[in-house]
């Protein structure tokens, strides 16, 4: 099974919608993804995912399943704080990095964050199981194998946290040194074996179908994902 997770188009948040820029991000995309081996898709419930999903489904003449789990988490710690915003500067400033037990203590916005994740991964593994992978500790059981490939159209706190609960990586570090620009796409694949999967990360943040629209690192900061 191959998992497309895209994030939105460059967005207008004050109207959950999208930018001048963004439309032409999703039009691009949309281009891109034309002839791509899609078996499902599936838009989280806002506006700017819904928009930006809208190219590709009339491009390629399809419909799409809205998940409302998928909508974008609410990462905010601070007023004008968002968890995935936070500066890798400031949260690798400790003289050890962010653990996967114990980055909730660690972490300013761990206390209020990790009950936002543990959501989204606990409904993301409800999926999965319903797909035939049961997860069991840190890997899939698998009751039933599929070649389908799953494109997910959603937000950069749902990207980010998902490769976080796939990869068995903190998710501050994931914050830290993953990219998800606006219309970005990152895949990963299963990895089976003897009736058991896990995730492999094949394609992370590929920006190829509009490369000059990439964020710097100055821009995220001053952006916000």
């Amino acid at each position: 099974m191959r998992l497309w997770l895209i994030r939105h188009a460059d967005p207008d948040y004050v109207n959950d919608s999208l930018t001048p820029k963004g439309h032409v991000q999703a039009r691009l995309l949309a281009k891109a993804l034309a002839s791509a081996p899609l078996d499902a898709i599936y838009v989280s419930p806002l506006g700017r995912a819904q928009l930006t999903a809208r190219y590709t489904l009339e491009r390629r003449g399809e419909t799409a399943t809205t998940l409302d789990w998928m909508a974008e988490l609410h990462g905010g710690y601070a007023p004008g704080r968002v968890a995935w915003d936070l500066h890798p500067v400031e949260a690798l400033a400790g003289e050890e990095a962010p653990t996967v037990a114990g980055w909730p203590e660690q972490m300013v916005y761990g206390a209020q964050l990790l009950p936002v994740v543990e959501a989204l991964w606990e409904a993301w593994d409800r999926f999965c199981g319903e797909l035939g992978y049961v997860r069991e500790g840190l890997r899939y059981r698998v009751v039933h194998s599929r070649e389908e490939q799953l494109a997910f159209f959603c937000h950069a706190g749902v990207t980010l946290s998902l490769l976080a609960h796939l990869l068995h990586i903190a998710p501050p570090l994931v914050y830290a040194h993953f990219g998800c620009d606006p219309s970005s796409v990152t895949i990963l694949e299963t990895d089976e074996k003897d009736g058991w999967a896990t995730f492999r990360l094949v394609v992370s943040n590929d920006m190829s179908h509009a490369p000059e629209m990439r964020l710097s690192p100055r821009q995220h900061e001053r952006y916000g994902f």
